[in-house]
C-alpha cells in the first residue's frame, strides 16, 4: 500500500472526472477530508461505535471500559453528541484530531492494552432527530475503524444497510459488527444472523468481516472477544493509512463507474471507421461551401492578368487597368479574396451534420452523468464554430503563401509585342501618309490570291497577324501556368482542410475520450496502490 500513489491516483480520477462532467464533488471532500486527517498524528486511531436506537452502543462502550463512560438508554435516543474515550496518555497528542472531529465530550482512561485507540460513542444513525443523522454522517467519514452494533430487532434494518454499510464498509478496512442482546435469539438463529450479516457485507464489497455476539446488560457475555479484537496490537498508524487508502480507493471507483469505465477497458465511444467516414463527409461539405472549383476559376483568371501585365504590351497594360480600376479584378481574379469570403458562399449546417449525427447516436450507450458534457459537443452551433475556426486557419495559412506563377517566357513575348505595337503604329502612319500626301511613291508586294497589295496595307495586316499570335501564346502560356498553379493550390487547400477537420474538430472528443482513458488507469493504479 503506497499512500502517496493511492492519493495521486484519485487526484488523476478527479481531474479526469471533472473533464467528463461527472459530479466529483464528493471525491473532491474525501479527498480534503483525507489529507487532513494524515496531518495529525496517528500514534493512535480512532474507532466508532455505530448503530440505530436502543441496539446498546452506550451499554457496550460501559462495558468494555469497566465504568459508566456513556448514559445508556433502551428505548430513546440519548447520545445526542458523540462521547470520545480515550487513553489519558494521549490526551494532549489527540487534542487537535479531537477538535477536528467536532468531539466536545471527552473521557479519558489509564490506557494500558487500548492505549493506541480513541472510541467514540456515536449518536443513533436512525434517530428521530435529523441532527444526530448528521452527525453521524459528518464523523463517519472521518473516522479510522467501526464498530458496527446491531441487535435482533434491527441487524437487517433498511437505515443500517441502505444508507451506511453499503456505502461506508466498502470504505473502511479496519471494522466488526457486533450482534448485541443475542440472549434474544438460539444458537442456531444466531448463527444464521451472523451469516446472513457476513454475506451481506461481501456482497457489498466490504470483504470478510468478524460478527462477534455479546450481551452487554446480562454479564458482559462475549465482551472479551471484543475487547481482545480491540487490543489485537494493529499498528495506530497502519490504520490510519490503510482507511485513507481504502476510502480513496472506493472514490476512484466511484467515479469510474457513473463515468462507466470501472469494469474491462475504456473501449472508444465512436469506433474509428465510423468516425471516419462522417470526417469525411464533413470535410467533403466545407469544400463545398469554400468552393474549390471556383477558387481554381480565380487562380487561372489571376495568372492570366499577372500574363497580361508583363507580356500584353502596351494593349496589355492598358487593359490590365481597365481591369482592376472597374473591379472586375477583385471578382474574378483574386484567389486570396475569394477564400477571405467562403463563407458567403453557403452555410456549414449541412457540413456538419454527419458528426451530429454520429455523437448523438452514441449517447444511448453512454452513462446517464456523461450525456450532457457529450450532448455539448454535438450542438450543431459549437460544431459549426470549430468547424468555421478550423476552415479559416487553414485558408489563412494557404493564401498567405499564394504567389501567381510568372515566366521569363512572358517578358520575351511582353517585348516582342512592344515591337510590334512600333511596327503597328509606323505602319499606321504609313498608310495614313498616303490619303495626305497623294504623289507619294509606294511600292507593293504580290500576294496570292489577292494579287498586288500597297506595301503599308500587307505590312499593318502582318502586324496585326503577329501581335494575334502573341497574345494567343501569351494567353495559351498562361492558361496552362495557371491551370497547373491552380490544381496545386485546389489540392493543398482540399488536404489542408481535411486534415485539420482530422485534427481540430474532434480535438474535445477526443479530450473526452482521454479523460476516459485517464480515469479507467486510475482505478487500475488505485487497485495496485491502495491495495
Amino acid at each position: 500500500m503506497n499512500i502517496d500513489r493511492c492519493l495521486g491516483s484519485l487526484d488523476e480520477a478527479i481531474t479526469a472526472a471533472k473533464t467528463l462532467g461527472v459530479d466529483a464533488s464528493a471525491a473532491v471532500a474525501t479527498r480534503e477530508t483525507t489529507r487532513t486527517r494524515l496531518g495529525f498524528p496517528s500514534s493512535a486511531y480512532v474507532l466508532a461505535l455505530a448503530g440505530g436506537t436502543g441496539v446498546g452502543k452506550s451499554t457496550l462502550l460501559n462495558a468494555i471500559a469497566g465504568e459508566n463512560v456513556s448514559l445508556a438508554g433502551a428505548r430513546r435516543p440519548t447520545t445526542s453528541d458523540a462521547v470520545a474515550w480515550v487513553p489519558s496518555s494521549r490526551g494532549r497528542e489527540l487534542a487537535g484530531l479531537l477538535q477536528w472531529l467536532g468531539i466536545s465530550e471527552v473521557r479519558q482512561h489509564a490506557g494500558g492494552a487500548l492505549a493506541d485507540v480513541a472510541v467514540l460513542d456515536l449518536p443513533d444513525f436512525d434517530s428521530i432527530a435529523l441532527e444526530h443523522r448528521d452527525r453521524v454522517d459528518e464523523l463517519l467519514p472521518r473516522v479510522d475503524a467501526v464498530v458496527w452494533i446491531v441487535d435482533p430487532e434491527k441487524y437487517n434494518d433498511y437505515v443500517m444497510h441502505g444508507r451506511y454499510l453499503r456505502q461506508f464498509a466498502p470504505r473502511v478496512r479496519r471494522q466488526i459488527v457486533v450482534l448485541n442482546r443475542s440472549d434474544l435469539l438460539s444458537l442456531a438463529d444466531t448463527r444464521r444472523v451472523a451469516e446472513d450479516m457476513r454475506h451481506q457485507l461481501q456482497k457489498y464489497g466490504a470483504g470478510t468481516i468478524d460478527v462477534v455476539t455479546t450481551r452487554a446488560r446480562e454479564g458482559a457475555a462475549g465482551i472479551g472477544e471484543l475487547r481482545e479484537w480491540l487490543e489485537s496490537g494493529v499498528e495506530a498508524k497502519r490504520v490510519v493509512a490503510s482507511r485513507i487508502a481504502a476510502e480513496a480507493h472506493e472514490a476512484v471507483r466511484d467515479l469510474a463507474a457513473d463515468a462507466g469505465v470501472l469494469d474491462g477497458t475504456a473501449a472508444p465511444l465512436i469506433k474509428p471507421a465510423r468516425r471516419e467516414r462522417a470526417l469525411s463527409s464533413v470535410a467533403a461539405g466545407a469544400l463545398a461551401v469554400i468552393d474549390v472549383a471556383g477558387l481554381e476559376r480565380q487562380a487561372v483568371a489571376a495568372t492570366r492578368l499577372a500574363a497580361r501585365r508583363r507580356g500584353g504590351g502596351p494593349l496589355g497594360l492598358f487593359t490590365s487597368a481597365i481591369i482592376r480600376l472597374t473591379g472586375r479584378a477583385r471578382t474574378s481574379a483574386d484567389p486570396v479574396d475569394f477564400l477571405r469570403r467562403w463563407q458567403l458562399r453557403g452555410s456549414l449546417a449541412p457540413a456538419v451534420e454527419p458528426l451530429r449525427e454520429l455523437v448523438t447516436s452514441t449517447l444511448a450507450s453512454v452513462p446517464a452523468p456523461l450525456r450532457g458534457t457529450l450532448a455539448a459537443l454535438s450542438a450543431p452551433a459549437s460544431l459549426e464554430h470549430r468547424l468555421a475556426e478550423t476552415i479559416d486557419r487553414s485558408l489563412a495559412a494557404e493564401a498567405a503563401g499564394f504567389q501567381v506563377p510568372t515566366s521569363a517566357l512572358w517578358s520575351l513575348i511582353g517585348i516582342a509585342q512592344y515591337a510590334v505595337t512600333a511596327v503597328l503604329i509606323f505602319s499606321l502612319l504609313w498608310f495614313a501618309s498616303l490619303f495626305v500626301i497623294h504623289d507619294a511613291p509606294v511600292s507593293s508586294i504580290s500576294l496570292p490570291y489577292l494579287g498586288l497589295v500597297p506595301t503599308p496595307v500587307a505590312l499593318l495586316a502582318a502586324t496585326l497577324l503577329a501581335g494575334y499570335v502573341l497574345a494567343k501564346l501569351l494567353g495559351l502560356h498562361a492558361g496552362w501556368l495557371g491551370r497547373r498553379w491552380a490544381k496545386r493550390v485546389s489540392a493543398r487547400i482540399s488536404r489542408e482542410v481535411r486534415q485539420r477537420i482530422a485534427d481540430d474538430l474532434l480535438v474535445p472528443l477526443e479530450q473526452f475520450e482521454a479523460s476516459r482513458g485517464a480515469l479507467h488507469q486510475a482505478v487500475r493504479a488505485a487497485d495496485d496502490g491502495c491495495s
